[in-house]
């Protein structure tokens, strides 16, 4: 195969972690990008250097210069999706092209832990593709790098109608007030439970409208220690540990809020009472009721915990992601139910979105397949791989009605906003310092949860003022 070498350029790539997963420690990294032509049609070579470690090579062709009149166009779209996850992309960009002959669709996965990291990569060598997506709390911070263009004046020009979807699907894609992603796929959180643990001690299960105080009598009845020696055989509710953007949720549901709505401060926030009395509630259901196991290794997402899908736990709060294994599992008769309110009926959204990149030569072309993939031709194939955005489909397809699927859905009437939303700087200020302070009340039954808070939101503090001043 000949190649004949273009040029050589060395970038820094600088690594930001995934949505849900949390933040990952930036890991020092040299980029070489290599533009090449192979049998005469451009590729770029993109080979990451981790050090320590070895390349990892991702292959990215840049979409082609405007040949004859009369060539179709190409459209990159770029995805963190791997394995099975790709067929729906694949269905969708194959429906696209049978009625869209003049566009072709190019699918690049890019699956693994550096895919932010390489994106950005190809964005600063102008080589991104022509439809990103990323996960919701990358949005602030990747708008900021200027990686998308604004969709408004396309969506107005295209009459792209924005009201086909489902409440709060939306907002995660904007930033100050401009409309920068479109949905692809969410979850707010529920609570999993096991019929079987349930019918065996006679405790009705959780119901629409129930409270903090009902979940703790619940999984107190149904927590069971019958040797005595401290381990309960069957534990009340299984808890993610330390993930903070799933705490979000015990936050907004005591009614109070981390951040300021301008951004700028955690002091008088994440210290608030209300927030106090959230971590103070949560701690509580693990060393003073001891109705939830406590976290087998907190490097690992969620606490490593498994009881649930064991068997040995009622109830887990957590998001949609596990429910089709659960529901093959032998061990578990599964329902689902809303997670119980506070003083506030409240839900956090975890959401994945895509755009269009500042790099595209051919915007129009671009949103005119992002409307389709994410519009309601789009939401017709999704709605077999996850819940659809897309209203009209929810419903024709029985969701909406479906006792486990429903109670998703109408979870998105009572979302309250993720702190990620006020600040591009969230995960490098007080994401870590809220890890710390729930790992430190998890681990130390005597610590005071006040004080704890109110080093947390200083340690958060200090760290934004470095960043904005």
């Amino acid at each position: 195969m000949k190649r004949v070498l273009l040029f050589v350029s060395i970038l820094l790539a600088a690594t930001i972690g995934l949505s849900a997963c949390g933040t990952q420690e930036p890991l020092p990294a040299e980029t070489v990008v290599v533009t090449q032509i192979v049998q005469g049609t451009p590729e770029t070579v993109v080979v990451t250097q981790i050090v320590p470690g070895t390349p990892e090579i991702v292959v990215v062709t840049p979409t082609p210069e405007p040949g004859q009149e009369g060539a179709p166009t190409v459209i990159r779209v770029g995805t963190g999706d791997g394995g099975e996850g790709l067929t729906p992309h694949q269905q969708i960009i194959q429906n696209f092209e049978d009625e869209n002959p003049e566009i072709l669709v190019q699918l690049e996965a890019v699956a693994g832990r550096d895919y932010y990291a390489r994106l950005l990569t190809q964005l600063a060598a102008k080589a991104a593709p022509d439809i990103m997506q990323i996960g919701d709390d990358a949005v602030p911070s990747f708008v900021e790098k200027g990686a998308f263009i604004p969709l408004d004046d396309l969506i107005a020009q295209g009459s792209f109608d924005t009201s086909i979807y489902l409440p709060g699907l939306l907002e995660p894609g904007q930033v100050d007030g401009k409309q920068y992603l479109l949905p692809k796929d969410y979850s707010p959180l529920g609570v999993y439970y096991n019929k079987k643990i349930f019918d065996a001690a006679g405790v009705a299960y959780p119901q629409d409208g129930w409270t903090w105080d009902d979940l703790l009598a619940t999984a107190q009845q149904l927590t069971k220690d019958e040797n005595g020696d401290g381990t309960p055989e069957i534990w009340g509710i299984q808890l993610p540990a330390t993930w903070t953007t799933g705490f979000e949720y015990w936050v907004g549901a005591a009614g109070g809020k981390l951040i300021s709505e301008d951004g700028k401060s955690f002091v008088g926030y994440m210290d608030s009472p209300e927030v106090i009395r959230a971590v103070q509630f949560y701690a509580d259901l693990y060393n003073e009721y001891n109705v939830a196991p406590p976290p087998t290794d907190l490097n690992q997402f969620g606490g490593g915990n498994s009881e649930f899908a064991n068997g040995q736990a009622a109830m887990q709060i957590f998001g949609r992601w596990p429910q089709s294994g659960l529901k093959k599992n032998p061990n578990v008769d599964l329902g689902v139910a809303p997670p119980p309110q506070d003083s506030v009926r409240a839900n956090v959204l975890f959401w994945g979105g895509f755009g269009v990149s500042s790099t595209t030569n051919a915007p129009e072309e671009t949103f005119k397949f992002l409307s389709f993939y994410a519009g309601e031709p789009g939401a017709q194939v999704w709605k077999d791989w996850a819940l659809p955005a897309v209203k009209s489909v929810a419903e024709s397809s029985g969701l909406t009605e479906d006792p486990i699927e429903g109670v998703w859905i109408n979870e998105l009437n009572h979302l309250v906003p993720r702190a990620y939303l006020f600040t591009p700087y969230w995960n490098e200020t007080a994401d870590p310092a809220l890890r710390k302070a729930l790992e430190t009340v998890l681990l130390d039954p005597t610590a005071d949860v006040a004080t704890v808070m109110q080093q947390a939101a200083q340690e958060a503090q200090a760290a934004l003022d470095k960043l904005i001043q």
